[in-house]
């Protein structure tokens, strides 16, 4: 029910009790202030006056539930314990026997409130005449049927002085005869809601027993052991438990390629991929293999194998990570005399040559010097083509003439044989 119904609820419920469950059948039950004579109250009659109210201390971290349509609540309900000022009225209060007729009313109606101080769906009106619940109707209003605790009604302690204040403030009413009520729990729902999550349909138990793929060796394709590799060059790869519906191979942070293991295990990788992620230094290299998963799903019994389902995932195992070094590659090194305001220089072209942030170094016979970015008397250094000063090298060009030539970036060294003409 909307949040702001069980309030009211709760009254219109102790109003049917009483007026369903009392001895003194046809007296009426008002909800009116104690000082407030209702139009239609014309004899004896009960009167409860909600009074105060509080958020129950046992209720407050009570989880949201969903409603009949399946939608969940933003919020938690607030849980509240209602406080009743429950007094008696006679018609006239100064006629003889008055009193006694409104304590006899007054102990009739905390007879009832104690005989049925658990108030639970199942009750039903008795009585015919009782106001808004024909008789068989529940004596638990609507607005409180979907709430998770039942009403529990007790009778609380109360010192004089604590009544005399209460009748203090009301102003216009003398002390009269009476007792405070506690009612709890009444749940106030959340108003906004939203679609709860479908439930389970069909249960599934995944099991997947399995060797993890292993990386015994690997080197570049046709150098056994030589674990440099270049941009372009393929892979072989040994390992064990390499095979599956699916065997994937993964270059750094690239993402993973289909591979064909053979029989024995061995893996020949495609062409390492000219990719700006792969660059100079460690490579890190794994297998990837996919299998069958196992297991049951359904309903009742042993259910059917994963297998018999229709679109079951593929689990993915990962093996070990090895490493490899991705190292530059020279194709040719020549010297170039000073011009246009360049010195005289050495020039290397190849790929992977230079990588911003790397230290790249240029080796010609024993001398070595470094690849300078900003460039100083030499050209801009790309990854294709690099410049060193023959100052730096401390070589003149006939020193030069017929040296090798190698290229160290980010602490991989080139493999290629390639020396300067003489």
């Amino acid at each position: 029910m909307a949040g702001h119904l069980p309030l009211a609820g709760a009254s219109r419920t102790l109003r049917t009790l009483l007026l369903d469950r009392m001895a003194q059948d046809g007296l009426a039950v008002t909800l009116s202030p104690p000082d407030v004579t209702p139009s239609e109250a014309a004899g004896l009659r009960v009167n409860l006056y909600l009074l105060h109210l509080s958020p129950s201390p046992h209720l407050m971290n009570l989880a949201p539930r969903p409603d009949l349509q399946g939608r969940v609540p933003v919020r938690t309900p607030l849980a509240l314990d209602l406080t009743y000022l429950l007094t008696t009225h006679a018609a006239d209060e100064v006629a003889p026997g008055a009193e006694l007729e409104a304590q006899a009313a007054l102990a009739d109606a905390l007879a009832t409130l104690h005989e049925h101080a658990v108030i639970t769906p199942a009750m039903r009106v008795r009585r015919t005449g009782v106001v808004d619940a024909p008789l068989g109707a529940p004596v638990m209003d609507l607005a409180l049927l979907g709430q998770t605790e039942r009403l529990t009604i007790t009778l609380r302690r109360a010192e004089l002085g604590e009544l005399t204040q209460i009748w203090s403030a009301l102003n216009t009413s003398p002390l009269r005869r009476g007792a405070l009520i506690s009612v709890s729990v009444v749940e106030l729902a959340a108003r906004d809601r939203r679609p709860a999550p479908l439930p389970v349909t069909e249960r599934r138990i995944h099991l997947q027993p399995f060797a993890p793929p292993i990386i015994g060796d690997a080197w570049r394709t046709g150098v056994p052991g030589e674990r440099r590799v270049r941009i372009g060059d393929a892979v072989t790869i040994e390992g064990r438990n390499v095979t599956g519906l699916r065997t994937l191979v993964q270059f750094g942070d690239l993402a993973p390629v289909v591979v064909a293991p053979d029989a024995t295990g061995t893996i020949i990788t495609p062409a390492i991929p000219d990719d700006a992620a792969l660059q100079p230094g460690v490579l890190a290299l794994r297998v990837i293999v996919e299998r069958t998963p196992e297991g049951v799903g359904g309903g009742e019994g042993k259910g059917l194998p994963i297998a018999d389902l229709a679109d079951p995932p593929a689990p993915r195992h990962l093996s070990d990570t090895t490493v490899l070094m991705l190292i530059p590659r020279v194709t040719s090194a020549a010297v170039l005399p000073a011009g246009g305001g360049l010195s005289a220089r050495v020039s290397v072209t190849g790929e992977r040559l230079f990588a911003p942030g790397a230290a790249t170094l240029v080796t010609v016979g024993d001398a070595v010097a470094a690849v300078i970015d900003p460039p100083l008397g030499t050209a801009a250094a790309t990854p294709a083509s690099i410049q060193v000063r023959l100052a730096d090298l401390g070589l003149a060009a006939a020193d030069a003439a017929g040296q090798p030539v190698r290229v160290r970036v980010n602490g991989a060294d080139s493999a290629d044989a390639v020396a300067l003409p003489s």
